[in-house]
């Protein structure tokens, strides 16, 4: 390629140093202007000579790198992009996934009686490769209690203690985060789980 330029600018230099000796030769008259019309034709044929080359594809992908076409490195152009797209959709379908369950989760907790939450959630099955975002099921474990934030201190007193009260997830209460989370994520009492966390 680079023999190719330099032989191209050795040409057009010749061509110019031609013309000028030529313009010496000729005394002044009305035919140097023709001959000045036809050198200059010849300096343009010569600049644009390599250009035609390329255009009739006289010159191999060897010498002009930028001319070959490679048909396996689109092939994998296009099956990489295709696994960074698969890749992409499912880290947006964890994203996803992670944010429903800390929006359940503070849903939740904001409820009272909650101390403590935790959250797993299961999507449907994509449809035709396609992910509308559907919930397949919630599961809750819940703490039953005052959550931390808003506890309060009770007196102390002396006498028995209440046995199991705050430790029980009372049926009130789970029909309580079974309404507020089938409302609230359009989830039917049979995806929804609540279980008591130990």
């Amino acid at each position: 390629m680079i023999e190719a330029v330099s032989a191209w600018i050795k040409q057009i230099i010749l061509l110019v140093l031609f013309a000028s000796f030529l313009e010496l030769l000729l005394p002044s008259s009305g035919m140097q202007r023709f001959i000045r019309v036809i050198v200059g034709l010849l300096i343009t044929l010569a600049i644009l000579n390599p250009v035609l080359d390329v255009v009739q594809n006289n010159w191999s992908a060897q010498q002009v790198p930028a001319l070959s076409t490679n048909s396996t490195s689109s092939q994998s152009v296009i099956s990489q992009a295709n696994k960074i797209a698969g890749e992409r959709e499912q880290l947006a379908v964890e994203t996803y996934k992670k944010e429903l369950g800390r929006q359940i989760k503070a849903t939740v907790s904001a409820l009272g009686g909650v101390a403590d939450v935790q959250v797993a959630v299961s999507l449907a099955d994509r449809k035709n490769s396609k992910f509308d975002g559907r919930i397949d099921r919630v599961t809750l474990y819940i703490k039953p209690g005052v959550s931390g934030e808003t506890s309060r201190i009770e007196p102390v007193t002396a006498g028995p203690a209440d046995s199991g009260k705050s430790g029980e997830l009372s049926e009130q209460l789970k029909t309580k985060i079974s309404k507020t989370v089938g409302e609230l994520y359009q989830v039917s009492p049979q995806q929804l789980e609540i279980k008591h966390l130990h």
